[in-house]
């Protein structure tokens, strides 16, 4: 899903990447831009200090933790921060593209404020609920684009359509991705209550929990 996500829109040299959540997919996605567009600037949210640590590790160059993000964005790019009479904000300037792994409506919502005009919003996260107060100014007022993906596919690399399970493969063959430092856990199969209270607490430090059945 993350080198999908990342060919979906790849970002050129000298341009600038935002990935908002560093979960698995994020993380993911810091590594395949990392891998598949070496001169582009990248920039994560990070909730938790492990999940920071880790987008930094991967090739991140800056990490926004506990920073306004609306605030740190304007710092990022040299956009300008403005502020609406009802506590709305935006930023003119912003990203050239923004990954949204999230995909909550709060996070859809801002991403698109967090992209320049003319730049591109890629939906990557997946939200059971149905996405509400999702305010789509910036698709029309900023000529933002907003593109989405659903698990593995076919994208255009090197003028070429491929399989992006056959590019993760041949990446992790090539030794471009190591996904070594994402699995933080694991447990035997019969311990599978606690992997999964683990996984879900991220406090544990928990990036990647795997159950191990042999």
């Amino acid at each position: 899903v993350s080198v999908r996500a990342a060919l979906r829109r790849l970002p050129q040299a000298g341009e600038r990447a935002l990935i908002v959540g560093s979960g698995m997919v994020g993380l993911g996605l810091v590594a395949a831009l990392r891998a598949l567009a070496p001169g582009c600037h990248i920039a994560a949210m990070a909730r938790y200090p492990h999940q920071a640590s880790m987008a930094a590790q991967l090739g991140a160059d800056e990490v926004i933790g506990r920073e306004d993000p609306y605030a740190a964005v304007a710092r990022l790019t040299g956009g300008h921060l403005y502020k609406g009479t009802f506590g709305n904000r935006t930023v003119v300037g912003g990203f050239d593209v923004v990954y949204d792994c999230v995909g909550s409506g709060r996070t859809v919502t801002d991403s698109l404020r967090w992209a320049r005009a003319g730049g591109t919003v890629v939906l990557v996260g997946a939200n059971l609920e149905p996405l509400r107060r999702v305010d789509l100014t910036p698709v029309w007022y900023q000529e933002v684009d907003l593109v989405g993906l659903y698990a593995h596919g076919s994208e255009d690399w090197e003028g070429q359509r491929v399989s992006t399970y056959d590019l993760t493969a041949r990446l992790l063959l090539e030794g471009c991705l190591n996904p070594a430092g994402l699995v933080t856990q694991r447990f035997p199969l019969e311990a599978w209550r606690i992997a999964v209270r683990t996984a879900a607490d991220k406090r544990s430090g928990a990036i990647k929990v795997l159950l191990d059945y042999r």
